[in-house]
């Protein structure tokens, strides 16, 4: 398994497995903004075999940086990939000297939220109808640093 920086080739991998793993997946042209905007956006993707099998992508806003999208094709979950892909966005956010990671997940994603708070981040509060009417996230921090 590779991790690396994702790129504009990636995105037609990132938008294909987006819509394996949500009922209202993100239009490619939101990868696009990510990914292009090389002085804020932030992504990584997980590779298997040359195959891109996970990503991972957001955006750096002052000291912070701000998960927007983590996925991982439903063939490949189970093996650690998400946990190998928050731990190299991580890395690169203390590369650059970003303070805390912040994301939103939904409240009935027990995988995910097992996952963040195995990983030190903690539950901040929630912002309700976030995804819909009735689905509420559940805001994570990880400070990076010391305050």
């Amino acid at each position: 398994m590779l991790i690396r920086e994702a790129h504009n080739q990636d995105i037609d991998h990132l938008v294909a497995i987006e819509e394996l793993c949500y009922d209202n997946p993100w239009p490619r042209e939101a990868f696009e903004e990510e990914i292009e905007r090389e002085d804020v956006g932030i992504g990584v993707v997980a590779e298997d075999e040359s195959l891109v099998v996970g990503f991972l992508t957001g955006m750096a806003v002052v000291d912070e940086f701000h998960l927007h999208n983590l996925a991982v094709h439903p063939d490949f979950r189970g093996r650690g990939i998400a946990r190998c892909l928050l731990e190299a966005i991580e890395s690169l956010c203390r590369q650059r000297n970003l303070r805390r990671i912040l994301l939103e997940v939904r409240e009935d994603n027990e995988a995910a939220r097992h996952l963040y708070l195995g990983m030190g981040f903690k539950a901040e509060g929630t912002r309700k109808d976030y995804y819909s009417p009735g689905k509420n996230a559940y805001m994570y921090i990880k400070h990076l640093g010391s305050e």
